[in-house]
């Protein structure tokens, strides 16, 4: 089985791409060590590409990043790929949704309509920088339900799905989210071009 370097310091994120990619990819994980790659760019394409070739440069082995990110329309976008720092750097998960909850409060919106998006690069050292991009629909609950996932998963309402992506078992959410809807047009495109 091929091994695939995991460009995520998150260990959320690393536990969903193991279990997306099982039977595919034997997912390593980043070296404790290593120091993160500085996700600095305007765009999700920009932080993913610069995270697959740098950690590529570092350890010479196939990359595949991910940058993620939940988008709001009434927020013009926002949170987007500030997402994991919205509200403040240091701030818990509970405080960043409440920060969350107490601008859309102030708009005097409820249910507002939201996306997750994941954008891939898949980097080999071979192939030029490959992107897989792909979203889930939903909208922002009320208020947090479920304890599955992690992020913004409880307080995110899966249209595909009747409830939040934190109340979803982990077989579930891997049927409708971003991240494995971005991980199965990576695996097709592997599966015709590589294998």
């Amino acid at each position: 089985m091929k091994s695939l370097l995991i460009a995520t310091t998150n260990a959320g994120k690393l536990k969903e791409f193991q279990g997306l990619l099982r039977g595919h990819f034997q997912c390593e994980p980043l070296p404790a060590h290593v120091v993160a790659v500085v996700e600095d760019g305007k765009t999700y394409q920009e932080n993913v590409l610069k995270k697959a070739k740098g950690y590529f440069e570092l350890f010479k082995r196939p990359v595949l990043a991910d940058d993620s990110g939940l988008e709001l329309d009434c927020l013009n976008g926002a949170p987007g790929i500030d997402s994991a720092h919205y509200g403040g750097e240091k701030l818990t998960w509970k405080e960043r949704w409440n920060f969350l909850f107490q601008e859309l409060a102030s708009l005097g919106i409820s249910r507002p309509k939201a996306r997750f998006r994941c954008v891939l690069c898949y980097y080999d050292g071979v192939v030029p920088p490959l992107f897989f991009e792909a979203t889930t629909d939903g909208y922002i609950a009320q208020g947090p339900l479920g304890t599955e996932g992690f992020g913004y998963d409880p307080i995110f309402y899966s249209s595909d799905l009747g409830k939040t992506l934190g109340e979803a078992t982990p077989s579930e959410k891997s049927l409708v989210s971003h991240r494995a809807r971005a991980v199965k047009k990576f695996l097709d495109w592997f599966q015709d071009n590589v294998t």
